[in-house]
């Protein structure tokens, strides 16, 4: 009984949810009773962004299993697909930036090349860090249980991609300064996640299925971290109208999320007709 328990994955996969839905809220409670911290940086943040790999840690170590959490980078054959990963955000943005200046509902008056490289070299190299405990946490625990638990794809992607979004509750309602909500509540912008992160979860869970590895999802994280975001969220050096940026947003508009659910498809669509042929 104590063996089946322990190997039970619809336990484990309930247990991993409820502290991955929990690490933010304990991370706020950290931080009210670590008063002078600095914002931002706090312990309580730490402790949401590392929880859900060591909960994902500890289990495998409780049913002594590995095997699929993707953790050897798979290069042979692949090497396509890392492209792939680096180029996706990257090619959305440059598409959605050039629709918006054509549409005349962007302004890109304060950008700066040389400026601009220096901050995303910067940033890809702690996003690349940052990203090995989200990553090995959606794409290298909760997808491979989930397909281990044969759910089907929509749900897979459901499933996923709302714990992903959700797992952000404490980011967007406490932890985020004011400055990041001028044009949105904090509620408006984790009701947005959830549906950005959802589709954006397709494209993850495709990519992870393509090469059997984390790696190439973490590479993708982290350009999306430091190219589109620190040219729109961080820097401000691109700006939009308000309906612009509805719409052409290259993070969050709807023009770009369709582009990333239909990248995240097509993904889907070669992964099936690769595994006809393997068979």
């Amino acid at each position: 009984m104590v063996n089946k328990k322990r190997n039970n994955p619809n336990l484990h996969l309930i247990i991993f949810v409820i502290l991955v839905l929990l690490s933010g809220w304990i991370g706020v409670l950290l931080d009210s009773i670590l008063k002078e911290q600095p914002e931002g940086n706090s312990l309580g943040m730490g402790l949401w962004l590392v929880l859900p790999l060591l909960t994902a840690i500890i289990l495998r170590i409780i049913r002594r299993d590995w095997k699929d959490m993707g953790i050897n980078p798979n290069f042979k054959g692949n090497i396509k697909w890392y492209l792939v990963a680096f180029a996706i955000y990257p090619f959305v943005t440059i598409v959605i930036v050039v629709l918006a200046l054509l549409l005349g509902v962007t302004n890109l008056d304060n950008f700066e090349i040389s400026s601009f490289f220096s901050l995303l070299i910067i940033s890809v190299a702690g996003n690349f860090i940052k990203n090995i405990f989200e990553e090995f946490s959606w794409r290298g625990y909760l997808t491979p249980k989930l397909i281990e638990l044969k759910v089907n794809d929509w749900l897979l992607y459901l499933i996923s991609g709302l714990v992903w979004a959700l797992w952000h509750a404490a980011y967007y309602m406490v932890f985020l300064p004011n400055d990041y909500f001028e044009s949105i509540s904090r509620l408006g912008m984790l009701l947005s996640g959830c549906v950005l992160m959802v589709c954006w979860t397709i494209m993850y869970v495709e990519i992870f299925r393509l090469t059997k590895s984390v790696w190439p999802c973490v590479l993708m994280h982290a350009i999306e971290d430091a190219f589109p975001t620190v040219l729109v969220t961080i820097s401000g050096v691109i700006t939009f109208t308000k309906n612009g940026d509805f719409w052409l947003n290259p993070v969050s508009g709807v023009a770009a999320t369709i582009l990333f659910l239909g990248i995240g498809l097509f993904l889907r669509s070669i992964r099936i007709k690769k595994e006809h042929l393997d068979v």
